[in-house]
């Protein structure tokens, strides 16, 4: 069996690759042949009535592609739907291939019968010549109409697609339609062509799906580029875009109900700083005798704040914790599941503060803390506002391999697939040059205590917050001429940054110290207002959003000046 197998392939290799292309190819009368009971019997019931008419409707149109193979009996070894539609379409003869009978004939069908699978490029090349014959009719049923010029295929598809899947076979029609549209996606530009999704699908290394996803991932970001519009900020500012207020914050009757649209605080701490604002009948928030009277008076304090907030505002609250007897006391937990359990917000975010120049503290029984949390809280988490400010960059779109992942059914790690570079830069990424989401990375309040310093050289604030820490928050959950409330205000930190992003500003500080300092800055901010920066900030986001480049000098200096 193993000799007359290898003899039939000697064969055919010996006379080449062109029996296919003519060389040995024969015209045989219909009525001369027959098929092979035994390729009958194991391939005659693939397809059944529709694939016979389906290829003869080809057939009629294209002719007969590819010959049908004989043995020296003239028994159909390979081909017996070719030869069925062939009588179907009334032929008297069939081009054909004769080989050598061997004495197993099953190996010798088998052979000749090997499923050979058509390449992607194949496959394109027949559904562009089918579609180059069927008109564009957009919502025409072709089902319900008759064979014709315009579909000489009949009634075998809705579509133009579906048409062409049943003739090329083995293909779904929005397989070809996928296919077909990248292919048109590269025709439209060089720049398309160039991230070169089309030719990662013929060399096998990302499936038409993948591609065709991240080709409307393309067009996706392009259409909200040219909706996006570049960032303005307000470009002067009086004294009438923000109010201080030299009073606690546990009743803001100053304020409206849901007239604030961010409220970005960081409160006293437990046990860590004194503010001197204690009086004979009350010791002030922080310095309660356990850690669950803090969280209970912390909790109350902050009630108005949900009153003052819009229905689709932000609460960012910024909050460290306690170490007591070398513990931790759990202050931020503690004090989130209060808020959210007994006062009903919304967790949606906990970012993280991560310090880089953070002061040692004196334990040597533990790793030295370096950040702090800031929960962002919301009053209704279906409709809070949020806009992921994007910084267009003018990086091209290319594929580049995603990465990979552990497989659950094996131990080994599994490929990532394919991915796209991203053409823009988120605004968080863009100011502190993050990669990791939900972390904030900067040094401590050392700078901004510099700079108080500079206006009043007495001032020793227990617990600056740094410039930087608002901008994120302000900037994604707010729009210009919004209102942003800080019920501790201290010098002022958040009020400044408002300002300086166009926003509104009402400020809450018990400590007449901290409350005049807080002043005298917003006064500050108003008068020295650089005009510079905020050119070089509106630069630096409209040159980003027209492919333009920028320095690093330029971003670097609006930033530490900010």
């Amino acid at each position: 069996m193993k000799y007359e197998l290898s003899k039939m392939i000697e064969y055919i290799e010996e006379e080449g690759n062109d029996t296919l292309s003519g060389k040995e190819i024969i015209r045989v009368l219909l009525d001369s042949i027959e098929p092979h009971p035994v390729s009958l019997k194991i391939y005659d019931a693939k397809g059944g009535r529709k694939a016979i008419k389906i290829l003869a409707k080809t057939m009629n149109l294209l002719g007969q592609l590819e010959p049908i193979t004989i043995n020296t009996s003239n028994q159909i070894i390979s081909g017996v739907r070719r030869y069925r539609a062939a009588y179907f379409l009334g032929w008297r003869e069939i081009n054909a291939i004769r080989v050598p009978k061997t004495e197993n004939e099953i190996d010798t069908i088998v052979f000749h019968n090997q499923q050979r699978k058509k390449t992607t490029q194949e496959i394109l090349n027949e559904a562009e010549a089918i579609l180059g014959t069927l008109k564009k009719e957009q919502g025409a049923r072709r089902d319900l109409l008759k064979t014709d010029a315009s579909n000489p295929y009949g009634k075998i598809g809705k579509d133009r697609y579906e048409i062409a899947a049943s003739v090329i076979g083995d293909v779904s029609a929005s397989h070809l339609r996928r296919l077909i549209d990248l292919v048109e996606f590269e025709r439209e530009s060089d720049e398309n062509k160039a991230i070169g999704l089309v030719d990662r699908i013929m060399n096998n290394s990302v499936s038409v799906s993948a591609a065709h996803s991240l080709m409307k991932r393309v067009e996706r970001e392009r259409q909200e580029r040219e909706k996006s519009k570049p960032i303005k900020i307000k470009r002067t500012a009086t004294n009438d875009d923000f109010r201080c207020f030299n009073k606690s914050s546990k009743s803001m009757e100053e304020v409206k109900t849901g007239s604030v649209q961010v409220v970005f605080t960081s409160p006293p701490y437990f046990n860590l700083r004194n503010y001197e604002n204690s009086t004979p009948d009350n010791n002030e928030l922080g310095l309660e005798d356990n850690v669950h009277d803090y969280i209970n008076n912390l909790s109350k304090h902050l009630k108005d704040v949900r009153r003052v907030l819009k229905n689709e505002g932000s609460f960012f609250l910024n909050i460290g914790e306690t170490y007591n007897r070398g513990q931790n006391l759990l202050v931020s937990t503690r004090l989130l599941l209060q808020l959210c359990d007994a006062n009903g917000w919304h967790l949606v975010n906990e970012i993280i503060w991560k310090k880089t120049n953070v002061l040692p503290q004196p334990s040597d029984r533990r790793l030295q803390p370096t950040y702090e949390k800031i929960f962002h809280l919301v009053k209704n988490p279906d409709k809070y506002f949020y806009q992921e400010i994007k910084l267009w960059n003018d990086n091209e779109h290319r594929v580049t391999q995603a990465p990979g992942g552990r497989n659950n059914q094996r131990r080994e790690r599994r490929s990532g697939g394919v991915t796209l570079t991203r053409s823009y830069q988120k605004f968080k990424d863009f100011i502190e040059e993050q990669s990791v989401k939900d972390i904030i990375v900067g040094h401590n309040a050392a700078p901004r205590q510099i700079e108080l310093s500079q206006i009043d050289n007495t001032v020793d604030h227990p617990a600056l917050m740094p410039n930087y820490l608002p901008i994120i928050p302000i900037l994604s959950t707010s729009k210009r001429g919004d209102t942003i409330l800080d019920p501790f205000s201290g010098s002022a930190t958040t009020g400044r940054a408002s300002l300086l992003l166009g926003r509104k500003y009402i400020g809450y500080e018990l400590n007449t110290n901290n409350y005049n300092l807080g002043l005298m800055d917003l006064s500050n901010c108003l008068n020295e207002v650089s005009e510079t920066d905020l050119d070089t900030l509106e630069k630096i986001i409209e040159k980003k959003e027209n492919n333009q480049s920028y320095t690093d000098n330029e971003e670097d200096d609006f930033f530490a000046d900010l």
